[in-house]
């Protein structure tokens, strides 16, 4: 079974990236970070379909999670979507899913740090409690989303060897350091982006370099949705036994239309 996992969808050049990249899709699974995905903050219902048009199997949020009003009311019906573990137990929503797929039960867990981001429940016991859920012969993939990278590392040598792949998100930049810190699991500290290559994470480059020159936070962030897109993300396969295999870092640039 080949998978995907893909970076933080920024908005409309993120979605065209993935639309891109998925147009001669490969994979039998596919988990996608969407936190960003509608203009740049947060999810609505129409973009939830239209990524899942778009062949997303799985979806996973972050800190932006609440920023569209309807998430809260619609979050219950989106089947693919899933939010931090651990926010608070008292918002709607599920922190972990699983998945059936060709005979595999494949476990999408989403955790989000503290370091740096608004206050959360401890990711690291969050994790100790979900895990005692999980069925045994379940395939366990978690999307930490953090700002730290120490706090990304910390928590993949501290699942390894219950997690099977373990990578962060959040930071919008793909780091090279994808590997295997354990028989069986596979580890990236963060997956990186899809969205408009000229831009800062994303968002037009000026309205970003006037906040740091100016710092004042009136400033909007905008999502760049002109010239060529990047596509972030990695894959690997898993035999019938849940051996890991193949995995290799993915990073795409695809020409303005």
């Amino acid at each position: 079974m080949k998978l995907l996992f893909i970076g933080d969808i920024v908005g409309r050049s993120g979605r065209k990236a993935v639309k891109y990249h998925l147009s001669h899709n490969q994979y039998d699974f596919i988990i996608g970070n969407v936190e960003n995905a509608a203009a740049g903050f947060g999810l609505t219902d129409k973009v939830y379909h239209e990524l899942k048009d778009t062949g997303l199997n799985a979806m996973t949020a972050g800190n932006h999670t609440w920023d569209k009003k309807e998430t809260i009311s619609l979050i219950d019906n989106w089947d693919l979507f899933i939010r931090p573990a651990n926010f608070s137990h008292q918002l709607p929503g599920s922190g972990f899913k699983i998945f059936n797929i060709l005979n595999k039960k494949i476990c999408v867990v989403n955790l989000i740090g503290r370091v740096f981001l608004n206050p959360s429940n401890c990711p690291f016991e969050t994790f100790d409690k979900i895990y005692n859920e999980i069925p045994d012969d379940a395939f366990i993939l978690v999307d930490f989303h953090g700002e730290a990278t120490s706090e990304k590392q910390a928590f993949g040598y501290f699942a390894k060897g219950r997690a099977n792949v373990i990578c962060g998100t959040h930071t919008h930049v793909q780091t090279n350091d994808l590997k295997m810190i354990d028989t069986n699991t596979l580890y990236l500290t963060d997956t990186g982006m899809c969205g408009a290559e000229y831009s800062i994470l994303g968002m037009e480059v000026a309205s970003i370099i006037e906040r740091f020159v100016t710092q004042i936070p009136s400033y909007r962030f905008t999502v760049e949705t002109k010239g060529n897109v990047l596509f972030n993300g990695f894959s690997f396969t898993i035999d019938n036994d849940n051996i890991i295999r193949d995995y290799k870092l993915i990073s795409e640039i695809y020409p303005e239309t």
